[in-house]
């Protein structure tokens, strides 16, 4: 019997779905979005970059052939000579001359010697900008994790209701019952059995628009993290800071400011390299060749040989383009400026407002605590009155109902308090799970 039912445990627990954390879900949530991906592509080819202008400053190494034939060729005659020639070469005669047809093989070694900064600038400006994107994937993140969460406790705030509304179903339904025995004794009117079937259907139909919500929200949790609702383990919730806490982090951590501030030292570090793009350029190169007639033109033979020398360049006149580019850089970095400021200034204000929010939650939490304890009470003592006879039938009922909407509006000021920890941790640029 024991080998029958070990197999049988076993293929319940494989079918069984895993349980997994709402971090885990965050997590999972990150690997599937592919706007996510797309910016770690972006955090990847900045990466690149900053490879690539590092290998500027190395030395490079190039081939090259060539083929040329001209119509027109050096020649040496007799005649260009000042001094008297042998009577026996006239004075046309041509006693060199080099071939119509040109070959030549190089590889060519090129090291920068010095730039002016240009080369160390651009790699900084490529690090500053692998920095700002791995900012902005973080953001991407946060984003994200904000989603999943909301869609989490909208989830879970209608399963708190259907539960509520499960209950009073359930209560509703006895009473019902009641009545039932009371009007088959004719001890009842039948408007108010009517009235309390009435009441029962309508419950079941607001059950059913609640299902629906149900499993809406499930799908979109799914879409979102590749798991259900049901698979998360334990009963998730939020972290609370005080609004000082919640600021200072906001400044010292959110990425987009932090990717700003990146993006500002690019403009300055910019500026130095278009301030060395006008100092002096100096490059070493060496290069071997092997052509036909190589340097001496008058020996048409295939021959190795090795040229190398400094190269200098600098600008001299350009009309003034060096301030014209700085400031054009310098409206650049005030444009972004503006943006932070503004960034800042919107998101203390949307923060404020989440707190003040947060404020009128927690004392209607408060209110409903104790509305919810009334309610109760006041069920019992109405359902004891109508079994005495001592209240109407409707009197009783709308106790029930009262009872019913306090506890709904209970597990939704829940569920608010919840989505709004999650909208501050998102608007702060905090996510736990990274």
């Amino acid at each position: 019997m024991k080998k029958i039912l070990f197999p049988v445990f076993l293929a319940i627990a494989v079918m069984l779905p895993a349980k997994v954390t709402l971090s885990q879900a965050v997590a999972n949530a990150w690997r599937l979005n592919r706007g996510l991906q797309n910016q770690r592509y972006q955090a990847e080819a900045a990466g690149v970059s900053k490879q690539t202008a590092m290998a500027q400053k190395k030395f490079s190494v190039y081939f090259n052939g060539s083929y040329r034939y001209s119509s027109d060729k050096v020649e040496v005659k007799a005649a260009d000579f000042a001094i008297p020639t042998s009577s026996s070469i006239p004075p046309g005669t041509i006693l060199l001359s080099a071939p119509a047809d040109n070959f030549d093989l190089k590889l060519s070694l090129l090291q920068p010697a010095f730039s002016g900064g240009i080369l160390s600038n651009a790699v900084k400006m490529e690090e500053l900008r692998e920095v700002s994107e791995k900012d902005m994937t973080r953001l991407k993140q946060i984003e994200v994790t904000g989603k999943v969460k909301v869609s989490y406790f909208s989830y879970r705030l209608a399963c708190k209701k259907r539960d509520a509304l499960v209950f009073f179903l359930s209560n509703l339904n006895l009473h019902l019952g009641k009545l039932e025995n009371l009007f088959r004794e004719e001890l009842l009117k039948k408007t108010d059995l009517l009235e309390t079937r009435a009441k029962v259907d309508e419950t079941r139909l607001n059950l059913q628009d609640l299902e629906q919500l149900i499993l809406a929200e499930a799908l979109n949790f799914e879409n979102l993290c590749g798991f259900s609702p049901l698979d998360i383990s334990g009963d998730a919730n939020e972290s609370a800071e005080d609004y000082a806490q919640s600021w200072e982090f906001f400044k010292a951590n959110h990425p987009l400011l932090n990717s700003l501030a990146e993006r500002a030292q690019i403009f300055q570090v910019q500026k130095k390299s278009i301030a060395g793009s006008y100092l002096p350029q100096l490059s070493v190169f060496a290069e071997m060749h092997y052509g036909r007639p190589g340097q001496n033109f008058f020996k048409d033979q295939w021959v190795f040989y090795v040229q190398g020398g400094l190269s200098l360049t600098m600008p001299v006149f350009n009309w003034n383009k060096s301030d014209r580019d700085k400031s054009f850089v310098d409206i650049a970095a005030r444009q972004l400026e503006n943006q932070r400021l503004d960034f800042i200034e919107s998101s203390e204000k949307s923060l404020r407002q989440l707190f003040l929010l947060k404020a009128a939650i927690e004392n209607k939490l408060l209110l409903i605590d104790n509305l919810v304890g009334y309610a109760a009470e006041g069920v019992q003592m109405k359902e004891k009155l109508f079994e005495e006879n001592q209240i109407d039938h409707t009197d009783y009922l709308a106790a029930l109902t009262t009872h019913e909407r306090y506890l709904v509006n209970r597990e939704e000021l829940l569920a608010q308090m919840e989505v709004l920890k999650v909208n501050i941790h998102t608007l702060i640029g905090k996510a736990e799970e990274e």
